[in-house]
């Protein structure tokens, strides 16, 4: 009769067997083939042939070209994409630094932003730009404002702006 194994023993064998199938099962996705995804190419959005105008009265609708527009010229700039630039610069064109939000110049792990997003409340209805920093492409939409009284752009927490 095979002697007892005593609980070190036990815990030394389950961490070897567990580690040999972790290996056999980790060397097997490097066989794996298939096709590799491609990322797309960004194209660069061409400024428009007339440039589009700011409407301090105006809808966001109405201001969403200008807006874009802003983050156009931001892209093609030097400045690094963080959050106080880019709202400097949307201020700078105009809009209420009083109804912007900003997120995060970095990761709550202390990482840069991939990505900083920069909001304009004009009304029931918000101005909402991403620049990414990798390639420093940028998107600007016009969505409803959100929240339970409608007046919030970004969810979550955003960084205080100055």
């Amino acid at each position: 009769m095979p002697a007892a194994l005593t609980p070190r023993r036990r815990s030394a064998v389950l961490a070897s067997i567990v580690l040999g199938l972790s290996a056999a099962l980790l060397s097997g996705c490097a066989l794996l083939e298939g096709p590799q995804p491609e990322t797309p190419e960004r194209t660069e959005t061409a400024a428009p042939e007339t440039p589009p105008e700011f409407f301090p009265e105006g809808s966001a609708e109405d201001n969403l070209p200008y807006f874009t527009e802003v983050l156009r010229t931001f892209s093609s700039g030097e400045e690094p994409v963080q959050g106080a630039p880019i709202v400097q610069a949307v201020a700078d064109a105009g809009f209420d630094r009083t109804a912007m939000q900003v997120s995060f110049d970095q990761s709550k792990t202390s990482l840069p932003a991939d990505n900083i997003f920069v909001s304009v409340r004009i009304g029931s209805d918000c101005l909402i730009g991403q620049v990414i920093a990798a390639d420093r492409s940028f998107v600007a939409k016009n969505e409803p404002a959100v929240g339970p009284t409608g007046d919030i752009c970004l969810i979550g927490q955003t960084a205080p702006i100055g």
